[in-house]
């Protein structure tokens, strides 16, 4: 990316010398369309994946599992978007093994998720191991016909604590969503996972990032052991403290206790957040609907967690 930043030259009345004005970026080059790794045998002693079929790693505190949901923001509240996705039940989703199978030298595991009104979401993962301990998933989901207008597309999980430091390839510095993305430039970025977050005195979804190519995660060095995240296109991903049911059961932000593991969200798709609380709900283009939904991720050990 280019990017071209317009500052003040001098000290000016209402700013100091250097600060930033305005931005502009363009694109050079197209992106890499899918995940790049290295595969290798997997050692047959050390399943990828437990007796119900779910991914388990030393560096993970719960596995990666499909969620459609999010925290209910202002105007999903006002606009009727949340208490239609509670109606659904997309807050509770129950997981039913269909099977394992091994083709290819893959581990392709199937799912069917029900939603509390008894929706079927068909889940399957075909996951590949690869030097370094780590893995990559072709995830696919399809979403059936009556689930109209849904929160997301995609997978969450949680790290062991510690993971504090987190570095990412995608828009930033600060929070974006797919209808507010344009703000946020694309660049090479790092925080802490607690500063990632946005306090809202009314906690709800917050703190994601659009158009993320990558995310590590280390311990509180920022330079330690961790794990990498690495996407085959550009996805919505966020890392936080608290879950999505912790956000939507507080009343005020200071009723949120903070977890020590890191919950992370990686979505093929996101909802546009609209002005529903004070305006329009988000254009057509920015809504979540049935279909098929595919993408690919890969997890890598990152420093002395690889030994």
């Amino acid at each position: 990316f280019l990017t071209v930043r317009f500052v003040t030259m001098d000290d000016e009345p209402w700013a100091p010398r250097g600060h930033e004005v305005a931005w502009g970026q363009l694109a050079l080059g197209s992106p890499r369309s899918r995940v790049a790794v290295e595969s290798a045998p997997r050692d047959s002693t050390a399943p990828i994946v437990d007796a119900t079929g779910l991914l388990s790693h030393p560096l993970l505190s719960a596995s990666p599992a499909l969620c459609l949901w999010r925290a209910p923001t202002d105007n999903d509240r006002i606009g009727g978007m949340g208490a239609r996705w509670a109606e659904w039940g997309l807050d509770h989703l129950e997981r039913e093994l269909v099977s394992i199978a091994e083709h290819g030298g893959a581990t392709v595991v199937t799912a069917n998720v029900r939603t509390r009104a008894g929706h079927v979401i068909r889940h399957e993962q075909t996951i590949r191991a690869h030097s370094g301990a780590g893995w990559t998933v072709d995830e696919r989901v399809v979403v059936p016909a009556e689930l109209t207008d849904i929160a997301r597309v995609g997978i969450v999980l949680e790290t062991i604590p510690g993971l504090e430091q987190a570095q990412w390839f995608g828009r930033g510095p600060h929070e974006s969503y797919p209808d507010r993305r344009r703000g946020a430039r694309v660049g090479r970025w790092q925080s802490s996972v607690a500063d990632l977050a946005v306090p809202y005195i009314r906690p709800q979804e917050n703190g994601g990032r659009a158009d993320v190519r990558w995310l590590e995660l280390r311990d509180a060095t920022g330079s330690g052991s961790g794990l990498r995240l690495a996407f085959d296109r550009p996805l919505q991903v966020s890392a936080t403290h608290h879950s999505a049911a912790d956000l939507a059961a507080a009343g005020h932000d200071i009723e949120l206790v903070a977890r020590p593991e890191t919950i992370v969200h990686i979505d093929v798709a996101h909802r546009g957040l609209g002005t529903a609380s004070c305006g329009p709900d988000t254009t057509a283009e920015y809504l979540v609907g049935p279909g098929s939904y595919e993408w690919s991720w890969s997890m890598e050990p990152v420093g002395d967690a690889r030994s």
